[in-house]
């Protein structure tokens, strides 16, 4: 059995025999000092960058974390829906050739802008000062961001 403390989480597993090319395999790897440097997991890639850290996964799909900021590149969801359908200020629709996009402001700031082709798949989606989770099937539930009480 092997631990590693760092700050003060503590990460205690038993080593396995290695058996090559098993999917799910997982591989973490730190530097000389202790410190987590990537990992290798179920297809994911998780590295540590300067600020925070990135997960890539076996789609393309990046999620950086980076000084308490997390962006989401290369993602085309399947569909993308409102928490809740009150918190919506404004709707407007524009078509732009042959594109619907669709934008949604949010009460006291965000909004988010959602493109469809015309067979109804999304092709772009973009938002700001938003709360977001997304499903193992990409399908993104969006809301409006609410601050941390003081």
């Amino acid at each position: 059995m092997s631990k590693s403390k760092n700050d003060d989480v503590t990460i205690t597993f038993d080593t396995a025999p290695p058996t090559p090319g098993v999917e799910g395999e997982t591989i973490v790897q730190y530097d000389e000092q202790g410190m987590f440097k990537e990992a290798h997991s179920y297809g994911n890639f998780v590295e540590k960058i300067e600020g925070g850290v990135r997960v890539t996964r076996p789609d393309g799909v990046t999620i950086s974390m980076v000084n308490g900021d997390t962006t989401i590149e290369h993602l085309m969801p399947k569909s993308v829906g409102i928490k809740d359908i009150s918190e919506i200020e404004s709707l407007t629709v524009r078509t732009v050739d042959q594109t619907r996009i669709y934008r949604m402001d949010f009460l006291e700031g965000g909004y988010i802008e959602v493109a469809y082709s015309q067979d109804g798949q999304v092709t772009g989606f973009t938002g700001r000062n938003i709360k977001q989770s997304l499903s193992q099937d990409n399908e993104l539930m969006v809301s409006r961001y609410h601050p941390p009480a003081d």
